[in-house]
């Protein structure tokens, strides 16, 4: 038998987005690549946003999905991806939003191609990226549309990636760029997968469109559950985001042999990722949770 301690262990200090106009809830998702771990999101995501629409959205608002990749159906995709035999051939993006689009009964916009520029992703204005790619140029890519993108709400970006049997969700948050926000110091913001890992900024990585077929059989070995893990942890973020429901992580890395490690909103852990960032937890905001 274990002892208790006669002093119990204090919490650590959460700071936590919250519901009382800390963030404004995105209404426009664009989910970047269709494959392992988008396919699976795509469709809880579609079903998320047909019950947010049928309450009239959060707070009167409406939510609009638009999905992105440039791939193909192969055979090869049949055994960990979310497709069957008779979407071979076919563009995934437009799979997808074909068999979501009817199945919960609202419009989902595909575009079947590789958002190789950050205008490409500005052009449709959304304000939540959730990124399932499997490589650094890709969130190069979205990493630019995140610094530049002009919102009036904030930008939130999910960004998902993996390895055959482990992998990593982080859910980055840029509040608005515009008065007050841009002469308040204040203003909270979680750090993106580009400043977690700065790596991925790195040159050198090809996009899927450069890789021959040789290089894109090695270049991303995974298994179906670790795609689904992936995607149950973006869709956690996701379901939280677009219901204005506070944050007080900004990760979670995982394995499938049940290993995982959240990455607490503590000022300690924040202050890690960059001091030089602008941030309100260095303010002690008032939502703070002990």
């Amino acid at each position: 038998m274990v002892k208790a301690s006669a002093t119990p262990m204090s919490e650590p200090n959460l700071l936590e987005i919250n519901e009382m106009g800390t963030y404004s809830v995105p209404n426009r998702i664009l989910v970047i690549g269709c494959g392992g771990t988008g396919a699976y999101v795509i469709g809880h995501i579609a079903r998320l946003i047909s019950v947010l629409n049928c309450e009239d959205g959060y707070r009167g608002q409406r939510f609009e999905l638009v999905v992105a990749d440039g791939d193909k159906v192969e055979q090869k995709n049949l055994e960990r991806q979310h497709f069957i035999g008779r979407d071979l051939d076919r563009n995934k993006a437009e799979v997808l939003a074909e068999r979501y689009s009817a199945a919960f009964g609202i419009k989902i916009m595909a575009l079947p191609s590789y958002l190789e520029h950050f205008r490409m992703i500005t052009a449709h204005t959304p304000t939540m990226v959730i990124g399932c790619v499997d490589n650094d140029a890709s969130r190069r890519t979205v990493n630019g549309w995140f610094l530049n993108q002009d919102s009036w709400t904030g930008l939130f970006w999910i960004d998902s990636g993996n390895e055959e049997s482990s992998g990593q969700v982080i859910c980055g948050y840029r509040p608005p760029h515009h008065p007050p926000y841009d002469n308040q110091k204040k203003a909270f913001s979680l750090p993106s997968v580009a400043e977690v890992y700065p790596t991925v900024l790195d040159e050198g990585t090809k996009f899927n469109s450069q890789l021959s077929c040789a290089e894109l059989a090695q270049s991303a070995p995974q298994n179906m559950m670790t795609n689904i893990t992936a995607a149950s942890l973006v869709l956690n973020f996701a379901q939280k985001i677009l219901r204005g429901k506070p944050l007080s992580t900004h990760g979670v890395l995982f394995s499938i042999d049940n290993s995982f490690r959240t990455l607490l909103n503590t000022p300690d852990n924040l202050s890690k990722v960059d001091k030089g960032r602008r941030r309100r937890w260095e303010t002690k905001p008032r939502s703070q949770t002990l």
